[in-house]
């Protein structure tokens, strides 16, 4: 692995663990990890992203930032995370210059939003009940829900801009 994909995951990751250790309120922490998520399948791959969203839900687990009833949840939040970085770089252009105006850069990140959103709801829902034999309560299925659209689109939004702005200003070349 060269040395400067390495240092930029080494970078990627600790900001991400540090935005977890704020301990902000999941309307502040969801947009931001999503963020992350995005922003280091753009400079690095989507396989970069996936594996940054793997460990996400396992902090916010360890930290109490998920509610210890959501523990079952963590393989489908990581599911969630891999669907919300692989959609989108399967659907965005492959050229990153900017991807702020790019119709198809916000179908992708629209279209991913939706998707890990419904599999969320759907797993809490559904899946899970049928899993563990009892309902989650309703103010968790519904954590499940809207709530997750809103932070993936609001982290999106980030991740492009910021990604614009360090490929305009920085010079920064991506995953391509």
């Amino acid at each position: 692995m060269p040395l400067r994909k390495l240092t930029r995951i080494v970078v990627l990751l600790t900001l991400t663990l540090i935005i977890q250790l704020f301990g902000l309120p999941q309307l502040i922490t969801g947009p931001l990890i999503n963020m992350m998520l995005l922003i280091t399948a753009l400079i690095l791959d989507p396989l970069s992203g996936i594996l940054l969203g793997m460990l996400t839900p396992l902090v916010a687990l360890f930290r109490g930032q998920l509610p210890p009833l959501l523990a079952p949840m963590v393989p489908f939040i990581i599911v969630g995370n891999a669907i919300w970085v692989g959609v989108f770089a399967l659907i965005r252009p492959s050229v990153n210059r900017n991807l702020l105006s790019s119709v198809r850069t916000w179908i992708a990140l629209l279209t991913a939003a939706l998707l890990k959103t419904l599999w969320l709801f759907a797993t809490a829902r559904f899946l899970l009940p049928l899993l563990l034999g009892k309902h989650l309560p309703d103010a968790l299925i519904a954590a499940m829900s809207f709530p997750q659209f809103i932070t993936a689109v609001a982290g999106g939004a980030f991740a492009l801009a910021l990604y614009n702005l360090l490929y305009s200003r920085v010079g920064l070349r991506g995953s391509g």
